[in-house]
């Protein structure tokens, strides 16, 4: 509720400039400075305030820390954005209950995913990657026509260029999947030097609605080609071009040479698994690669430049990158007899147990029960797989833990995709690359939405800690 009166606080100054308190309108956080004696009404808005706002709680010059910068007004503090709101967006909202879960049984306390609204439990299973890729970047659901189109557009953008393939051809085979990727990027970037702002001297993009979707189907087609191309380099496989006839995930599973060996053409099931945990993960609101995106993007360069942020985000042992770590974390383990032992180091602080725990999740990630759905119907995979099998037994014994429980440490929902991605027969050294396909619909959006926006450069400030003025 609006805050009725304001403190007693005589001969001050408010932040609208005036002399004296006067009543606030609306939502407000009364703030007095103790340095100052000073009271200041900052507004709030959508349970946020704005942190320029703080600029007029202004004190005199510290003269033996002039790096304070009282005069300029006071600063927020934050590292690593733990409570820090940096847009505005109409992609996707997440919520997580207070009330903590200890089992990690789906006890019904569970987050909340909806994309554009609409929640993922109406989604999953329900609607096709073409569908929902589309209503993360235009916001809509499409209609069958807008579909089909959508679809042939994607179809229709060419194999990439030779060069392209060079360039991922000169990584070592057993080199990064994910280098391999930024590589093939920067170099189809090359091959269109009209869509670089920098090079064509002018914005291209910002206000620009359809020549940010032209270069949102260019890269999406594209992306998964050179993916596909990286892979196949990687494995020793021989690279297939895509169909026209074929949907986006059909393609991928073909142009990776993941086939059924009896019909040359991708397995149903797999297809149908995919299509579901690309919807899982398509996007996750404000995660340290969406942010990586949108600080490149404010600086309005081309969507490659974008993506190629988000992907060098995405890389790191603490985000994305984490999946292939806890694989390897897996395979050390050896085999399931020797899982109470990791538990053991683990729990006495020796170890830790990479692919549990969330930063944002402490109840049911409600992504879990899907990637568990599609797993059960991979048992025969899962079975046939000694790394999942040891995978398997590591989380059943994690599940039974008072250690595990009473710190409300979860596996992480990613690395149960993971997981399934391997039941499909993708080496964990691939399963990163493959999330980062299945992320770039969400990528696009966010991208998309930006561009909808004003120009505004992201420009954090700093507390320099440093020594002043100093002389040889």
């Amino acid at each position: 509720m609006p805050s009725a009166t304001a403190p007693e606080v005589k001969g001050t100054n408010g932040t609208n400039g005036t002399n004296g308190v006067h009543k606030p309108v609306g939502d407000v956080l009364h703030v007095i400075d103790s340095r100052t004696g000073q009271y200041h009404a900052v507004k709030i808005h959508h349970n946020a305030i704005n942190a320029t706002d703080l600029k007029a709680i202004k004190a005199p010059k510290d003269l033996e820390h002039p790096e304070y910068q009282n005069e300029q007004g006071i600063r927020v503090y934050d590292p690593g954005f733990s409570n820090t709101v940096v847009s505005e967006s109409k992609v996707t909202y997440m919520q997580v209950p207070l009330h903590i879960s200890y089992s990690l049984a789906n006890d019904g306390l569970e987050g909340t995913i909806q994309y554009r609204g609409y929640s993922i439990h109406d989604i999953i299973g329900k609607k096709k990657f073409v569908d929902l890729s589309y209503l993360l970047i235009w916001g809509e659901w499409p209609s069958a026509e807008e579909a089909q189109k959508y679809q042939e557009r994607l179809n229709n953008v060419p194999l990439i260029d030779e060069s392209v393939f060079n360039v991922i051809r000169a990584f070592p085979k057993n080199g990064s999947i994910v280098g391999m990727m930024v590589a093939g990027l920067s170099a189809l970037q090359s091959c269109d030097m009209a869509a670089v702002p920098a090079h064509a001297a002018k914005n291209l993009y910002l206000g620009q609605p359809q020549n940010v979707d032209e270069q949102i189907i260019r890269v999406m087609s594209s992306l998964s080609m050179i993916t596909a191309a990286a892979y196949c380099h990687h494995t020793g496989r021989t690279f297939t071009p895509p169909r026209k006839d074929f949907s986006y995930i059909e393609n991928f599973l073909l142009m990776t040479g993941h086939i059924d060996e009896s019909t040359g053409l991708p397995n149903p099931r797999y297809v149908n698994a995919l299509e579901r945990l690309w919807a899982v993960v398509a996007d996750h609101e404000m995660t340290c690669s969406t942010a990586a995106l949108l600080q490149t993007a404010s600086a309005l360069p081309d969507v490659i430049s974008s993506l190629i942020s988000a992907f060098s985000a995405g890389y790191g042992p603490l985000h994305g990158g984490a999946i292939e770590v806890a694989y390897k974390n897996i395979e050390e383990i050896g085999t399931i007899d020797d899982v109470p032992a990791k538990l053991a180091r683990v729990k006495a602080g020796k170890e830790r147990l990479y692919g549990y725990g969330h930063r944002v999740y402490r109840v049911t990630d409600p992504r879990f029960t899907y990637i568990s759905e599609i797993l059960g119907e991979l048992t025969e995979e899962v079975d046939n797989d000694p790394l999942l099998r040891v995978a398997f037994a590591l989380d059943r014994a994690a599940a039974q833990d008072e250690y595990f429980i009473s710190r409300k440490l979860r596996p992480n929902a990613d690395l149960f995709a993971a997981f399934a991605y391997k039941a499909l027969g993708f080496p964990p050294n691939f399963i990163l690359p493959i999330s980062m396909i299945s992320r770039t619909q969400g990528f696009m959006a966010h991208w998309k939405e930006a561009m909808e926006g004003g120009p505004r450069i992201w420009r954090p400030g700093q507390i320099y800690t440093g020594k002043l003025n100093r002389k040889e």
